[in-house]
């Protein structure tokens, strides 16, 4: 398995991987993060971007990320695609550093 797996150790796969990863971390958190209260997408995105609760948002939104990281680092040892998903991972959390302090 660790040798078809190689054709996707390359950096722009763990870039494209950790975008869409981050995305698709968001809409999950929507449904767990709004069990029990009348909001709707676009108040949940407004939501995101002012609210109380924007840490947690972001925070979430990296855990697929954190997941994929374990699998590319520790078991299948894909050493470029690591360094692009951690490179994603980094800006966002640097994103995440500067609007907690707005």
């Amino acid at each position: 398995m660790e040798e078809r797996l190689k054709k996707y150790d390359k950096m722009s796969v763990g870039i494209v991987l950790g975008i869409i990863l981050t995305v698709a971390g968001f809409f999950i958190s929507y449904p767990i993060l709004t069990r029990g209260l009348n909001m709707s997408l676009t108040q949940y995105i407004n939501y995101a971007q002012v609210g109380a609760d924007k840490q947690n948002i972001m925070i979430f939104c990296l855990l697929p990320n954190m997941f994929l990281f374990y699998f590319t680092n520790f078991r299948w040892r894909l050493n470029e695609m690591t360094k692009g998903l951690v490179g994603v991972t980094l800006l966002f959390g640097l994103m995440l550093v500067i609007l907690s302090v707005i």
